[in-house]
């Protein structure tokens, strides 16, 4: 009978080596497998760089073209016997144009300030309310030009939340403008102020456009995606309007939830810390705000 055979210290040293050996193998494999992901990553960021530029180069061009223009035929008003109704209506054409210009160039720093890591917050009281009133003032001029009406669903008051007051109004005037572009013509946009159910102070932002699938969501909220829209070439949807809203709240430490259905308008909700002073003495007006749903979260519930 053959006797059994044992590993002596030369088949231990064989058999470290060779795991040595598997370790180091695998080791690189892991390495080249990451370096590849990096590039295919890099390669997807600068692809989705181009198309974000060739977006905005189209954006930026349709109102400077405008303005331009009306600007031109007002200039030689007298050879196109322009009447005074007519001289008002390109003004107001104008106005609009450059309204909508300045947007996009404000848009394209944010995302720039965003992407290079320079954007400075400061740390202070924020009234949403006096938020809301100034965002609403701002684009005003856009909601009139596409017939689309915003309506307050607050009180008023004070609603106090604790950030940067500036990047707040910022974040609503991209929902504010998402919602317009979303609406059709003489649709209807709801907003409030108000304390959601965990006391923090919110703004909500609702709009009876033609909503988005979760695919087109989450296209919505990548910085320089836009959902497809076949041979529109009008870009009316939100562009990176939500994502930079969603990135200016969550660098605060406050909260971004949206909501959608095709056919059923969406809806935004954003958050900001209680101030700490008041995180523990919540008033009888606030417990009420919360335990009694809002007309716009009753409608999405409904829709």
């Amino acid at each position: 009978m053959r006797a059994l055979k044992l590993f002596n210290q030369s088949d231990g040293s064989l058999i470290a080596d060779y795991a040595s050996r598997m370790s180091e193998a695998m080791s690189r494999q892991r390495t080249e497998i990451e370096v590849r992901a990096a590039r295919v990553e890099a390669e997807l960021a600068i692809k989705a760089r181009s198309e974000f530029l060739a977006n905005m180069n189209h954006e930026l061009r349709t109102p400077l073209n405008a303005i331009m223009g009306f600007a031109t035929m007002l200039r030689d008003g007298e050879q196109y016997d322009l009447s005074t109704d007519q001289h008002t209506a390109y003004a107001e054409y104008i106005l609009q144009s450059a309204d909508l210009l300045l947007g996009h160039i404000n848009t394209i720093l944010e995302v720039a300030a965003l992407e290079s890591g320079s954007v400075e917050l400061s740390d202070d009281e924020v009234d949403l309310c006096d938020v809301l009133d100034g965002a609403v003032e701002r684009v005003q001029v856009r909601a009139d030009a596409a017939e689309v009406s915003i309506e307050r669903r607050d009180a008023g008051g004070e609603i106090v939340g604790w950030g940067d007051h500036e990047r707040t109004g910022q974040a609503v005037d991209h929902l504010l403008q998402a919602a317009i572009n979303s609406s059709a013509e003489k649709g209807r946009i709801l907003v409030r102020a108000s304390v959601d159910e965990h006391g923090c102070a919110e703004i909500a932002v609702r709009d009876d456009g033609e909503g988005m699938s979760p695919e087109e969501v989450k296209q919505a909220l990548e910085a320089f995606a836009e959902p497809h829209r076949g041979l529109d070439r009008s870009f009316s949807g939100p562009g990176v309007g939500y994502a930079v809203a969603k990135t200016f709240i969550e660098m605060q430490g406050g909260s971004f939830h949206i909501k959608s259905r095709k056919g059923h308008g969406t809806l935004v909700r954003i958050a900001l810390p209680l101030p700490e002073a008041k995180t523990a003495t919540t008033s009888d007006a606030d417990d009420a705000s919360r335990a009694e749903k809002s007309s716009l979260e009753r409608a999405d519930d409904a829709a």
